[in-house]
């Protein structure tokens, strides 16, 4: 199969969750014979971007780029694709990209690495907690609290600008042949808002073993936490947590809230700061424990993968995915979110109980076995793929 695979980056093409998944897509496609080309680009451009392009962006809206159409046909009309598989278009390839594949015939696929298409501020998040306010609705509020990721008002402008033009024009659903949603969660969040249910399909994020002895499964010795240090993060809630724990504890990350976390930290949390990804992995290997005490609902957490497949014992929150990807109990323990009295309950628990430990962290590495390797991933993409492809040739165009 030839696959046009395609990533608008957030920064100066950043590794950040999305785009390592991507990558490692197209290598997993690649793997398995398949024709693949990239094209990307990144949000970077629009900060040398002339005065004049960047207040038509304000003045239209990030809803349709005739120069994203054209760019992304010329590449269709060379690479002449199957299918083309879309991984982020925000702002500066625009939804614009799928009517180019439509008008020529291709069959499109976009992953749900967030919730933009249910809530303009892409996280269900404000200030700091859960926010469902939008569902379903205008998004107006987007507006009105800043919602958009670190509070700015001219990209929650832009947000809500696409998503009422997407939604009052039903873009997608005439474009668009499947949806990936990484948990049934999300999925259901998606059909509530709006997006046609019978072409969202779950596929979660995967990782190739690392490779863990059986008899390191569920060993090691201290604990570990990673992720950005920011409020939603629940990092607070973790370290109000450890101040009656007498267990080492790392924090690997970096973020705004990392000056005020220091300060009322006890002296048995040290903060890392950000580390090279191979050091992280090289942490949650050595670790006994791995907490994960985010305070939103996240799409389908890497870090939190990458514990259980290392076999450790897991303790996060019980928002979101979570539930899916953690069966309480069995693979990790669920705490409710927010609670540092009930964080502090499950970790002393397993501090105290090293069979315990080594219990759950078999079960978190079988579960990664069953359903987050290369093989089975590549498994589920194809029947999405297959599935896609099939609507293309039954409808025959963008107005199905």
């Amino acid at each position: 199969m030839r696959i046009l695979v395609v990533h608008n980056h957030y920064g100066n093409f950043a590794t950040g969750g999305e785009a390592l998944v991507m990558k490692a897509e197209v290598e997993l496609l690649r793997a398995n014979g398949h024709c693949v080309e990239t094209y990307e680009r990144t949000n970077a451009e629009l900060a040398q971007a002339p005065l004049l392009r960047r207040a038509r962006l304000l003045v239209k809206g990030p809803s349709w780029s005739r120069s994203a159409y054209a760019a992304v046909g010329e590449v269709l009309d060379r690479f002449r694709p199957d299918l083309m598989h879309v991984h982020n278009y925000w702002l500066v390839l625009t939804p614009a990209v799928f009517a180019a594949a439509k008008d020529r015939g291709v069959a499109t696929v976009l992953t749900l690495h967030n919730y933009r298409l249910a809530c303009p501020g892409g996280q269900f998040l404000r200030d700091g907690k859960p926010c469902e306010l939008c569902l379903g609705g205008s998004g107006v509020r987007v507006l009105l609290h800043r919602c958009y990721p670190g509070g700015s008002g001219v990209k929650s402008l832009l947000s809500w600008r696409l998503y009422r033009h997407t939604r009052r024009r039903s873009f997608h659903g005439r474009v668009i042949d499947a949806y990936v949603a990484l948990s049934d969660f999300a999925r259901k969040k998606f059909a509530a808002a709006g997006l046609p249910a019978d072409r969202v399909f779950v596929k979660p994020n995967f990782m190739a073993d690392p490779g863990v002895e059986p008899s390191a499964v569920g060993g090691g010795t201290g604990a570990v936490a990673v992720g950005r240090l920011s409020r939603e993060k629940g990092f607070a809630c973790l370290v109000q947590a450890w101040r009656d724990v007498d267990y080492p504890l790392t924090v690997i990350g970096d973020g705004p809230e990392l000056s005020r976390l220091r300060s009322i930290a006890p002296p048995s949390v040290r903060f890392a700061g950000e580390l090279p990804h191979r050091e992280v992995l090289r942490h949650v290997r050595n670790a006994a424990l791995f907490v994960f005490p985010s305070e939103w609902y996240e799409g389908f957490p890497l870090s939190l993968m990458e514990a259980m497949a290392l076999g450790r014992a897991v303790v996060a929150s019980d928002l979101g995915p979570r539930s899916e990807m953690i069966s309480d109990g069995a693979t990790g323990l669920l705490f409710r979110a927010g609670d540092s009295d009930d964080l502090r309950a499950k970790i002393q628990a397993l501090i105290a109980d090293d069979e315990r430990r080594r219990q759950l962290g078999r079960g978190a590495r079988e579960f990664y076995l069953q359903n987050w390797v290369p093989e089975r991933n590549y498994e589920m993409l194809m029947d999405i793929y297959d599935r896609a492809l099939a609507r293309n040739r039954c409808c025959g165009g963008p107005t199905c």
